[in-house]
């Protein structure tokens, strides 16, 4: 069967595409920021004591303290990227959720499990290791959602996977007939692991300008996962553009160009962000890794578009202008920009006062 004949017809939206696409970019742009640092965090949080002992505990009293923040920020900013997606590519995106629904479903449940424990992590005495017990639990049952979503857009990119729906109905589809699927998610969590680690050093870098002396260890050990983390990470990109089709790169059409001078600038970007880190400059350190993570956001879009490219075009999208909704989202999403740096300054400052 033809994999074209089984693509919804798409609804129409009430502003050019362009304005949509960019509010996309925006708001994954600041999904994948938050997500990066509460998946590194808690993955550094788990993994440490293993080897540093006792020594950790006073970064994971921090970590403790501040992911359960992390994981409801994380959540609430991946809302309006999703409503994006659904907006501009909702006949791909519906159909890929429906194909793995059972699991799509279960990231409900598999959430609410992490947010028990995350917050009972935050609460108990790490004595006897039950604290890493649940931290362990919340990072493993974060990396098996991030999978899920790994494998909803590699299922809602490939139309032609669709057809496997007539030969198993029951809504278990995982799409491991794609070969960039594990090195996408590979990819996906060293980058969290570098930024968490990132994340951790700005956080007591700030301390520190702030009179704090007790941070200086965690400085370095955050550098230190951030660059770790991020070397190994050249390894899984690598593996990464190998298995990408080579539509996604080809010189002679516009995206592939686009695709590949954003690859390269985030490689460009992201080496002085690993030497700030290594000569303890966080803040030059932590604007680089930010300027590399919209680079491969905007990657992301672009390959999205190419490997859509044989089925569908945003500019066929109908169009019926109705431009009030439009203004009115645009008003909440900065009034909430304003209520959300008031809280976060709130928060930092009790903490302080604590």
């Amino acid at each position: 069967m033809d994999a074209l004949s089984l693509i919804p017809v798409p609804d129409a939206i009430p502003v050019h595409w362009f304005w949509l696409h960019l509010l996309l970019t925006l708001t994954t742009f600041l999904h994948f920021v938050a997500m990066n640092i509460m998946l590194g965090t808690g993955f550094i949080a788990f993994s440490s004591p293993f080897w540093r002992s006792s020594e950790i505990m006073p970064l994971n009293a921090h970590i403790a303290r501040t992911l359960p923040y992390s994981i409801a920020f994380t959540i609430n900013l991946g809302v309006a990227p999703l409503l994006f997606l659904q907006v501009l590519y909702g006949q791909f995106l519906y159909t890929s959720s429906i194909l793995m629904a059972v699991y799509w479903l279960s990231i409900v449940g598999l959430l609410i499990i992490t947010y028990y424990a995350a917050y009972v992590y935050r609460l108990i005495d790490d004595r006897g290791g039950m604290g890493r017990l649940y931290i362990g639990a919340a990072v493993l049952l974060l990396f098996v959602v991030s999978f899920l979503f790994s494998n909803n857009v590699s299922i809602m990119q490939m139309p032609e996977v669709w057809t496997r729906y007539f030969s198993d109905r029951t809504g278990w589809l995982l799409n491991f007939s794609d070969p960039a699927l594990i090195p996408r998610y590979l990819h996906f969590i060293a980058s969290a692991v570098a930024i968490g680690g990132l994340a951790i050093a700005l956080y007591f870098e700030i301390r520190k300008r702030r009179g704090a002396t007790d941070g200086e260890a965690w400085i370095k050990l955050g550098c230190k996962w951030f660059t770790v983390a991020t070397i190994i990470n050249f390894g899984f990109g690598f593996w990464f553009l190998g298995a990408l089709p080579a539509a996604a790169y080809n010189a002679a059409t516009l995206g592939g160009k686009i695709f590949f001078i954003l690859v390269v600038g985030s490689v460009v970007t992201i080496i002085p962000s690993m030497v700030s880190a290594q000569t303890g400059r966080i803040i030059p350190a932590a604007a680089w890794a930010l300027v590399t993570v919209l680079l491969m956001t905007l990657a992301r879009d672009i390959l999205r578009l190419t490997y859509l490219k044989p089925y569908f075009s945003l500019a066929e999208l109908p169009y019926v202008p109705q431009y009030s909704p439009f203004i009115v989202f645009l008003l909440a999403f900065v009034g909430a920009g304003f209520l959300v740096g008031w809280m976060l300054k709130t928060v930092w400052n009790t903490k302080e006062v604590a």
